[in-house]
Parts: structure tokens; sequence; C-alpha cells
């Protein structure tokens, strides 16, 4: 290769390198700064959750690798959701959505579609959601957002697509954390609407379906142990069968 030729493979070349590794620094140098929040006091912790949010901004606007960017705003997004700061994390969580870079994208639509239902937007959250659920998203992002399409549905009164999705996603899913959220939604459904069997039905159709998943002594195995012993749905059948009970002696002694 000629001297002129190697030249003109390094003008070419090296601003694409800068700029993906501006996008890649910010990463890390946010990451960083992220990590260390942890034991610091709380104003501490605050002044560096927003030197973070500050690195990832950088790396969002930065042009480059839209991976990387996307990634930062996903980064930047949740720290500030989880600093209380709403109306940002929803500014940068949509422009990494609009990136529509693959599986970062899909997480901050995932996000974004959990802050509109937090504030009581279904029909928003459905526009978000259902472009990850019809996606090529990975088959664990898609499911959590086919079930939270289900939370979305059964808010604007569509009850029967609801439960038609946690039910797809529970009978035939392969993230066992997904499907049980999706038992989950689904018996406190029915809970709802005072059919105190069928939520007994669902929670033991959800223990006998993840047994195995939950034996496994796998990180996942554990995590799965975990949310099976402290069920949100068994509670509520405890609560709702004691009181039908209680009702009923009442009823008995009048």
């Amino acid at each position: 290769m000629s001297g002129w030729s190697l030249a003109l493979m390094l003008v070419l070349v090296s601003p694409v390198v800068h700029e993906q590794s501006a996008s890649a620094d910010a990463l890390v140098a946010g990451r960083a700064l992220r990590w260390s929040m942890r034991g610091l006091v709380s104003f501490k912790r605050e002044a560096a959750r927003l030197r973070a949010v500050r690195c990832f901004r950088v790396g969002i606007s930065t042009p480059g690798s839209k991976v990387n960017r996307s990634q930062c705003a996903f980064r930047s997004g949740e720290l500030l959701r989880a600093g209380g700061l709403r109306a940002a994390a929803s500014r940068d969580l949509k422009l990494g959505v609009g990136l529509d870079a693959g599986e970062w994208s899909a997480r901050c639509a995932l996000s974004v579609g959990e802050l509109c239902l937090d504030e009581g937007r279904a029909a928003e959250a459905l526009v978000v959601l259902s472009s990850v659920a019809n996606s090529a998203a990975p088959t664990t992002l898609a499911e959590h957002a086919a079930v939270l399409e289900g939370v979305a549905f059964a808010a604007i009164g569509e009850a029967a697509t609801a439960v038609g999705l946690w039910r797809s996603v529970a009978g035939y899913g392969v993230t066992p954390r997904h499907r049980f959220d999706a038992f989950e939604r689904w018996g406190q459904h029915l809970l709802a609407i005072g059919d105190l069997e069928g939520a007994t039905g669902v929670l033991s159709q959800c223990r006998i379906t993840l047994e195995a998943s939950a034996l496994e002594m796998t990180v996942t195995g554990r995590a799965l142990r975990k949310l099976l012993d402290e069920s949100s749905l068994a509670r509520a059948i405890h609560q709702a069968t004691t009181s039908r009970y209680r009702k009923r002696r009442r009823a008995m002694s009048e």
C-alpha cells in the first residue's frame, strides 16, 4: 500500500474511531461515577449521581456508535428516575428510544412505558411498549414488554386482551421472572373481579410451572425461589380467604 493510500485511510477512519471512543469514554466515566455512589451519604451520593448523568449525557450527544449512545441514555434515565427526577429521566430515555439501536433502545422504551404507567398514561405506554413487543428485541425484553402491555390494556378497560397477554407469557414464555410476573398479574386481576377460586388456580399453576426453574442452583433459581416465597398474589389470596371465612362466620352467628 502506498504512503498516500495509508494517509488517506487514516484521515477517513480517524474521525470514526474518535467518535466511537468519545461515547465509549463517556460510558466508562459515567459507570465509574455511578459505582462511586455506593456508601456515600445522601448529599454526596446525589452530587455523584448528577456528575454521572452529565457524563452519560455527553455520551448521548456524541456522534458515533448508536449502541453506546443508547446505553448512555438508558443509564442516565435510570439514574434520574431513581433520584425522583422523572421528567428529566423520560427525556433522556426517549432520546435512547429514538436512536433505534436494538437492545438498549428497547430497554429505554420499557423504562418509558413504566414511567407512563406510573403516571396513569396507559394509552401512551401502549404505544411505546408495543414497539418493543413487536420488534426484534431479545426475548426477555419482549416478554417484559408484553406483561406491561397487559397492565396498560387493563388500565384502559380491555381486560380480555390483558389476560390474553399474561396467559401467553405465563404459559409459553422462556424468562422465569417474566412468567412469574405474568402469573401474578393474571391472578391479581381475577381477585379484583371476585374470582377467588380462579386466582387460587392461577397461583397453583404458577408454582407447578416454575418449580423446575426454582429448584436450579443458580442465581436465577435463587431469585425465583425468593419471588415465589414472597408472592403478593399468595398473600392477597390468604387475606381474601380469611375475609371470606370471617364473613361466613358472622353470617352464621346472626
